[in-house]
Order: structure tokens, then sequence, then C-alpha cells
């Protein structure tokens, strides 16, 4: 059990391409933080419909799911509420490399990050160029990577090692890249809902700020 004096902590989540603020395993995660006491912000960002994707063909050009549309949601939604909290930041496949824009941005220091799935680049998959499509204006690979470490001191990525679409090693990079502690769930595929009711790790990984004194007895 928490104690009654554990630090606040704003949570904010992001969803990924096609993603919905109240799907997945968000609903989980936010029920079970709100239940600590804790702040959490979720925000639906624009996202393109797959059906007209694919019916459009790899030449369709994305415009609701871009870095700019996305930006701009936060700015005017989120940005606001953030003011003089601690935060951490939660992302999901393309929500990780989103928050790197972000921090980069706006300079956020965190307290924490918990990346899952996350990439930086294009999947350059057959099985995946509906994402590709939808998610380039987000692929970046020079980042500012001394500012993130210091303004993201504390950051995991949650990985599997037989996701269909985000391969091993573009998770491992963004580890590298981040100093993140890399940590594998064998045969998760992308880490979606169905996993959480066995394996709650994230949530666990959000605990650890919260009161590090029970995590290390």
């Amino acid at each position: 059990m928490y104690n009654q004096n554990m630090q606040k902590i704003t949570y904010v989540i992001f969803h990924g391409a096609y993603g919905n603020a109240n799907g997945n395993w968000f609903p989980y995660l936010k029920k079970n933080l709100l239940k600590l006491n804790q702040e959490v912000i979720i925000e639906q960002y624009p996202v393109e419909d797959l059906d007209q994707v694919e019916k459009t063909g790899k030449t369709f050009l994305p415009t609701k799911q871009t870095l700019s549309n996305w930006m701009q949601i936060f700015e005017q939604k989120t940005f606001p509420r953030l003011k003089d909290k601690k935060l951490c930041f939660v992302g999901h496949s393309l929500g990780p490399v989103f928050i790197l824009h972000l921090v980069q941005k706006y300079d956020f220091k965190l307290k924490c990050a918990i990346f899952v799935m996350p990439f930086m680049q294009a999947f350059d998959l057959e099985n995946a160029w509906q994402f590709d499509v939808v998610n380039k204006s987000f692929y970046k690979s020079n980042f500012d990577f001394s500012k993130l470490k210091k303004n993201i001191p504390l950051s995991y990525v949650v990985y599997s090692d037989n996701d269909p679409y985000v391969k091993a090693d573009l998770a491992l990079t963004f580890a590298h890249e981040l100093g993140s502690s890399p940590i594998l769930i064998k045969n998760a595929f992308h880490i979606n809902a169905p996993l959480f009711e066995k394996n709650p790790l994230v949530l666990e990984l959000c605990k650890t700020i919260l009161d590090p004194s029970e995590y290390l007895k």
C-alpha cells in the first residue's frame, strides 16, 4: 500500500496511429492511477480513417494525422494544464516519438517517461505501409539527444520480440539514443490491451516514481 504522502504526478498518455484515447490499455492505466490520487491527461489526437487509407493506397496524403496537427491540439488543450506540474509522459507506438518532439520544442523537464513499442523511423515493411504513410511527418532521427536525455533523466522502453510492425531493433535503437532502460516482454506482439490483464507492467513503472521506497524494500 502506498502512503498518503506520496508525491503528486501528472501523467500524460499519448496514443498511437489510428489510435483512440478511450481504447487500448489507456482506460485501465488511467483508472488505476486515479485510484492513487494522481492526475491523468489523455487527449484524442486526429487520426486518419484506415479504410480510406487502404482504399487509396500508398499514395495517400494525411490531412488529419500530421505532426503539425498534433502539435496544435497539444498546445491548445494540454499544454496550458501542465504548468508547474511534476510530469510523467507515457506513449504507445507513435506516441513516444511525438513525446520527443514535445520535449525538444517545449523544453519539458520530466520526472519519467515510459515508451511502449517506440520507433523514430519508418517500418519499411510491406505489411506496415498503412502506418508509414500516416506516420511520416513524425519520423525524425536527428533529435538533440543530449538535451532530451537531460530533460528525461529516467525513462523505460518496453518492447516485444514478436511485434509484426515495430521490430525489436527499432525499439532498442530508440532506447539507446535516449539512454532508456529497455524491458522485454516476450511474445507480446504490439503490447495492446489484452496483455495488461496479465502483465500490468506499465502501471507498475508509473508507480515507481510515486513512492520509490516501496521498490527499494
